[in-house]
């Protein structure tokens, strides 16, 4: 049996638990369920409102996708959105209640996988290209994208958005940007199927960078499109 992960959930408050009384008791029911039906975590957790901003409730749970519904009835507000659990490492996760009810959560792509602490000081983010853009020549203009990344405890998680403007260009090239030390960038190619037509629940891509990784590009070209061939994605 997969071992669990231990996984820390902040909940950024809404405006009804926030000017809740500090003695205040706040149930959170929080469901983490799976693609094909069914919860791994459906439980009711209680947490003194306190005088911070957040709330923070801890589970154990299995490496998988899930998608993670907080409710919290009495006070009339929710979170919604696709959560990525991988193995052996645990996790901090960070959403924010809404007052009423929260949207489902947005079209994406999921990409994430293990990376040592250097890939930090790189400032590590995702941009995305026209697909003229080819490997081993210069990188034209980013085309605007919303993507968010986290960084947490030896793995990084990405959220890449999908629009109908995003559609309409597709297929689009998704490239990793690492910093220099010289405040250069070196653009790596990730074979992504971004954008993809929405089904209801993102594709999940793993991509793990070791060291050796980013110390082999220190002799490359910045600004240039590179296609190592050792840097591969699995689709799951």
């Amino acid at each position: 049996m997969p071992a669990l992960v231990h996984v820390f959930l902040h909940l950024g408050l809404c405006n009804a638990v926030a000017q809740a009384p500090p003695e205040a008791v706040i149930p959170l029911h929080v469901t983490m369920s799976y693609h094909v039906g069914g919860a791994e975590i459906d439980k009711v957790f209680r947490v003194t409102r306190g005088t911070g901003t957040q709330a923070v409730v801890e589970f154990d749970i299995r490496q998988s996708m899930y998608r993670l519904q907080v409710e919290v009835p009495k006070y009339n507000c929710s979170a919604d959105d696709f959560i990525d659990i991988l193995a052996d490492t645990n996790r901090a996760v960070k959403e924010t209640l809404v007052d009423g009810a929260s949207q489902p959560p947005a079209p994406v792509v999921v990409l994430d996988g293990t990376a040592p602490l250097s890939f930090v000081y790189t400032k590590p983010t995702f941009v995305a290209f026209d697909k003229d853009v080819t490997c081993d020549k210069p990188v034209g203009p980013v085309v605007p994208t919303r993507i968010a990344v986290e960084y947490d405890q030896g793995a990084y998680y990405t959220w890449l958005y999908t629009t109908p403007d995003l559609i309409a260009r597709a297929p689009l090239t998704v490239a990793l940007r690492l910093r220099t030390t010289t405040g250069l960038a070196h653009y790596v190619r990730l074979p992504v199927p971004f954008p993809t037509p929405w089904e209801g629940w993102p594709p999940s891509v793993r991509f793990n960078i070791t060291e050796d990784m980013i110390d082999g590009l220190a002799t490359e070209k910045t600004d240039t499109l590179l296609c190592p061939k050792l840097w591969e994605t699995s689709v799951q």
